[in-house]
């Protein structure tokens, strides 16, 4: 299943329990007075973040979620049993959107958020009883459980996003910095699902990179762009292959044009040249790396922590 940062569900309370119409029927008790049981509550639907859900891609297909009813009321002034809880699993950094509007955000493992609540079990007819009205047929039937039309959206944590057009080097440079086992080809668009690697600084904290499917050759987001997850990236790694025929600063500025919806005001960028000489990197370019004899990555390193250190 492809990686999903995006997805819409239907989310519905249980429906509560009906009350009971009933009566005390023992052996030389001839007016043994009304007994029927309210109705149980309706079960309601909760999002709880679970680390061990890496996306959404099981809501492809998972579209409808119901939480269990209530059960009925029943003589002998039994309640019907609530209806239990619909718990439903999704990745930390999940945020929840109801007509458009955010309503909450699952940034935590074990974090919970009720989206839908349960109906009102119903009234049995002992509960109508009174002093002027001994034997009551009245009840009341269990209401319907709310329900809503639920956007997800998966921000991943990164700390440092790989961008650029195709073959520009990205996949490659993640392993050097890394070591992530990416897909690194001599064709475009070898990157379909996003690829992370770890990058510790010197007090031994990790920092999150990431290769993300992302431009077409001719600059604009691609059909299965996960660009969106720009979004929290404090630094973007902009690599521009120097071996190319057209001009860098023509496929720099055709790149950015791209990127720049998906960008956070004050994202710092870091231009890097691949397949250039360390020593001399272009004008266009802060850095150059030659990815086939790894030169010029331990500078890339230093440079990306240094400017994280400072953010």
């Amino acid at each position: 299943m492809p990686f999903t940062d995006r997805a819409q569900i239907h989310v519905e309370g249980g429906r509560g329990g009906n009350g009971c119409l009933s009566f005390r029927r023992e052996p030389k008790i001839p007016r043994g007075g009304p007994d029927g049981g309210n109705g149980g509550r309706g079960g309601g639907v909760v999002l709880v973040a679970d680390d061990q859900v890496r996306d959404l891609s099981r809501f492809r297909h998972a579209v409808h979620h119901r939480a269990a009813s209530g059960g009925h009321g029943e003589g002998k002034a039994r309640h019907g049993r609530a209806g239990g809880e619909l718990l439903i699993a999704v990745p930390p950094g999940t945020r929840v959107l109801r007509d458009g509007h955010a309503i909450a955000e699952l940034a935590a493992p074990g974090d919970r958020v009720p989206v839908a609540r349960g109906g009102e079990g119903g009234t049995g007819n002992r509960a109508f009883r009174s002093s002027t009205n001994r034997a009551p047929r009245r009840t009341t039937p269990g209401t319907t459980g709310e329900e809503a039309w639920l956007t997800l959206e998966l921000r991943l944590p990164i700390d440092v996003a790989l961008v650029g057009l195709p073959n520009s080097g990205k996949s490659a440079l993640l392993a050097a910095l890394t070591g992530a086992a990416a897909t690194v080809a001599p064709y475009p668009h070898s990157t379909v699902e996003p690829a992370f690697g770890p990058l510790e600084d010197s007090e031994g904290r990790l920092r999150l990179v990431a290769d993300l499917p992302g431009l077409a050759a001719d600059g604009t987001p691609r059909r299965d762009s996960l660009l969106q997850q720009l979004e929290r990236a404090q630094v973007v790694l902009h690599t521009v292959d120097a071996s190319a025929p057209e001009p860098l600063a023509d496929r720099i500025a055709r790149a950015r044009e791209g990127l720049e919806p998906f960008l956070a005001s004050g994202t710092s960028e870091i231009v890097v040249a691949t397949h250039a000489d360390p020593a001399a990197p272009p004008p266009e370019a802060d850095l150059a790396v030659d990815i086939g004899g790894a030169g010029g990555v331990d500078a890339v390193r230093e440079r990306l922590l240094a400017e994280l250190d400072r953010r």
